[in-house]
């Protein structure tokens, strides 16, 4: 059985808007497999209503295969209409209560016809705007849905009443999904599917992590098995090219020229192949959160995978499936020997969801603007390194309050905190940022701290993976 959980604040926007006396045209988009599609369908139930899954046609026969499905499900005979503002009226006009009409992965109309969203604006515009009506566009291309549907150039700019970025789920949501495994645990997971509804459901809640990975992502005929190329297969026409790029930043190849060197693609390339990726929603461009005298701040941006679920699938599948396929056991050794290594960068990205969620609260010494990680070089009277970095920095510039972290994905002693905690300060040192008049705040995030309630340290705040888990 499949859960739905943790989407109440969209369901009351868009149930708001359905009470409104007058038409709404919303956008709900996010990458495949988050939950827009049952989103609607959680929020369509109880209303006059349709649905429909866009095709790659031309407009015409877009306009025929949408009225086939639609008084199909109304249970009406479908009427011989071509264009798409008088295919909408039509529907509108078959209930005397405001209807809904839902048009999912309306990128395919795109694909099929560059018109179709003229068409739309038409309708909209000619009918549908004062028809007390209530229509929904879905998408699963972020980039297109942006671009072509958001964006200043789309037909439909300045119409839609609202938008819906759907996420993925945070790592607190875990526990409704497994409500019997311990924190560890649900972190073990976390890093393996993310948040995405569609694969958390996969997992069956009486299996340990391991065993769930090899009953459900190493066996061929499993969902997951083949998901991560499922979905670049769907979305590009030169997969491979895309998946080298994914595999060498889950090596830690993350700056352009290193993923030139390591996939052989003309450096020149590169940046279009990643523009693609992150209007997929599978990666991000990160510059240190703290910009202060960089001259070119592109020069010092790298690219990290943001989907947990690829991440690991390009760190521990893709580049052994010659193996996988006759050797299961030695990929799940590989992937029980460094796993906790590779939680690191996800236990760092828990701990900023949790100081996001606590900068909603008074439990920080004061309200930060801007979080992020933080690099840089060091300069050379400092220290003979070269660079530094922090696992997470949080400001306020109108306060010159400035909070520095580390986290660690381990058991930290008494002697471990005082020693992580002078290597913090001293890395903070090199920041140049605001430096004779900041207020200087310091904290420890681990997954266990021995003795935590008694380590008295000024300025510096620990908190642990129960905290994460259980203090929101």
């Amino acid at each position: 059985m499949s859960l739905f959980i943790n989407r109440a604040e969209e369901l009351e926007f868009l149930g708001s808007e359905y009470s409104r006396d007058s038409s709404s045209l919303i956008v709900i988009y996010g990458r495949r497999r988050v939950g827009k599609t049952e989103l609607v369908l959680k929020f369509m139930a109880g209303k006059p209503s349709v649905y429909y899954l866009s095709q790659k046609l031309d407009l015409e026969h877009q306009v025929e295969d949408f009225l086939e499905k639609t008084s199909e499900q109304l249970g009406i005979y479908q009427p011989k209409i071509t264009k798409w503002d008088a295919a909408l009226k039509f529907i509108t006009q078959q209930t005397s209560q405001k209807p809904v009409i839902i048009i999912d992965e309306v990128p395919y109309l795109i694909e099929g016809s560059k018109a179709s969203m003229s068409a739309f604006q038409a309708a909209w515009d000619m009918y549908l705007k004062d028809a007390n009506v209530m229509l929904i566009l879905l998408g699963s291309s972020i980039g297109m849905m942006e671009n072509e549907v958001l964006g200043y150039r789309s037909p439909l700019y300045g119409r839609r009443n609202g938008q819906i970025k759907v996420e993925p789920l945070k790592f607190i949501h875990m526990a409704q999904f497994f409500p019997a495994k311990d924190p560890e645990e649900l972190v073990r997971i976390y890093g393996c599917l993310g948040g995405i509804p569609a694969y958390l459901n996969k997992f069956e809640k009486d299996l340990s992590f391991m065993e769930n990975v090899d009953k459900n992502i190493l066996h061929r005929a499993t969902f997951l098995y083949d998901e991560a190329t499922f979905l670049l297969k769907e979305e590009l026409r030169e997969p491979t090219k895309y998946e080298l790029i994914l595999e060498a930043i889950s090596e830690g190849k993350t700056r352009v020229s290193e993923i030139s060197q390591s996939t052989d693609i003309p450096v020149n390339n590169i940046p279009k192949y990643l523009r693609v990726l992150m209007g997929l929603g599978f990666i991000n461009k990160e510059w240190p959160v703290i910009l202060k005298g960089t001259r070119n701040i592109n020069k010092g941006s790298i690219y990290t995978i943001s989907d947990n679920f690829m991440k690991f699938w390009y760190t521990y599948i893709y580049p052994s499936r010659s193996l996988l396929e006759v050797n299961r056991n030695m990929i799940r050794s590989r992937i029980s020997d460094s796993y906790n290594q590779y939680l690191g960068h996800v236990f760092e990205d828990i701990s900023r969801q949790y100081l996001i969620h606590l900068n909603n609260t008074d439990k920080l010494p004061f309200a930060f603007e801007r979080i992020g990680r933080q690099w840089g070089k060091v300069r050379e009277e400092q220290n003979n390194k070269n660079t530094y970095e922090i696992d997470i920095v949080a400001l306020n510039e109108r306060s010159k309050d400035i909070l520095f972290v580390e986290c660690k994905w381990k058991t930290l002693t008494t002697k471990d905190v005082k020693i992580i905690s002078r290597d913090l300060r001293e890395k903070a040192s090199y920041v140049n940022w605001y430096n004779e008049e900041r207020n200087e705040h310091f904290a420890v995030i681990a997954k266990a701290i021995e003795n935590k309630d008694t380590l008295k340290e000024k300025g510096l705040m620990l908190f642990d993976l129960d905290d994460v888990l259980f203090n929101y």
